[in-house]
């Protein structure tokens, strides 16, 4: 069976470049605050203005961070973490939807990466969310910000997207977060017992799910979210679930999730019938009574 733990900084850096030509900016380091802040950073510096699309991942960050600004739990070398940045030339009312944009199309290449028979076992919860088995395997994170030389184009935008995945570890993680958490070793342990295996090293992952980010916010911004919502009623994680709706640590509503429009709300419908689109909120799903 493969192993899931990092190779190092040096080897995932050539990899990830030799699979990557047409980005501008590749690297992969040791340790850094933040890949998210990296890339933002750099998207305001007029030195680096052109060096998009840009990727960087680390082994460690000391200052990772999750979507509702929640610490992102992780350790040197057993957690995946790597952020992208693209150009995009989208009105500021379009650009909460590439948050969802950016899961599903991440759900879709780790389902690629399975295969079909455990492809199903690979959800989307929305917003972002990747679980493997209804627990959490992956959250991204999607930041936008103005570029420095954006006067051209009031509609430019770069966009980061981090992604952060349990490598292993997932019981201790579970025990230490109070929920269940599941990591990629599980994933590819399932698979083994099944006599199956998967043959694709991290860094192919990686750099497939930078690919197909780039080419999903070129769709989206030709085509808007309608293209996407198809796609994701086939990996959405909580279709005809009671959920509750919370913000900020506070209750807000409750209904049973209905998918998403073309506005890439999910749709709450509530006891009257009528449903209620949700631009926002922390979604838990109710136990069954």
């Amino acid at each position: 069976m493969n192993t899931t733990f990092l190779p190092s900084p040096d080897i995932m850096q050539s990899s990830l470049r030799s699979c990557l030509p047409d980005f501008t900016f590749v690297q992969w380091l040791s340790q850094i605050n933040s890949t998210n802040i990296f890339l933002l950073q750099a998207a305001k510096d007029t030195q680096q203005e052109s060096v998009r699309p840009a990727l960087i991942g680390a082994h460690y960050q000391t200052s990772g961070k999750g979507r509702l600004g929640r610490k992102w739990a992780n350790e040197a070398g057993g957690t995946l973490m790597f952020s992208c940045a693209y150009d995009v030339f989208l009105p500021d009312n379009k650009l909460p939807m590439l948050a969802p944009v950016a899961g599903i199309v991440a759900c879709e290449e780790l389902r690629k990466t399975v295969g079909e028979r455990f492809a199903d076992r690979l959800m989307m919860k929305w917003p972002n969310d990747i679980q493997y088995q209804e627990a959490k395997l992956s959250g991204l994170l999607v930041e936008t910000v103005r570029p420095s030389l954006s006067r051209q184009n009031e509609n430019h935008r770069v966009v980061v997207v981090g992604m952060g995945m349990n490598l292993a570890h997932a019981k201790a993680l579970s025990i230490t977060l109070g929920r269940r958490v599941a990591d990629w070793t599980s994933v590819l342990q399932d698979m083994y017992q099944d006599n199956q295996e998967v043959n694709v090293s991290i860094a192919v992952l990686v750099a497939r799910i930078a690919k197909a980010w780039q080419k999903a916010f070129s769709l989206y911004e030709q085509e808007g979210f309608a293209p996407f919502v198809q796609r994701h009623t086939v990996l959405d994680a909580l279709a005809g679930k009671q959920i509750d709706v919370w913000s900020e640590d506070k209750f807000v509503t409750q209904g049973i999730a209905r998918g998403l429009n073309d506005q890439a709300h999910l749709l709450l419908e509530m006891s009257n019938g009528q449903c209620l689109p949700l631009m926002t909120g922390d979604i838990t799903v109710r136990p069954h009574e």
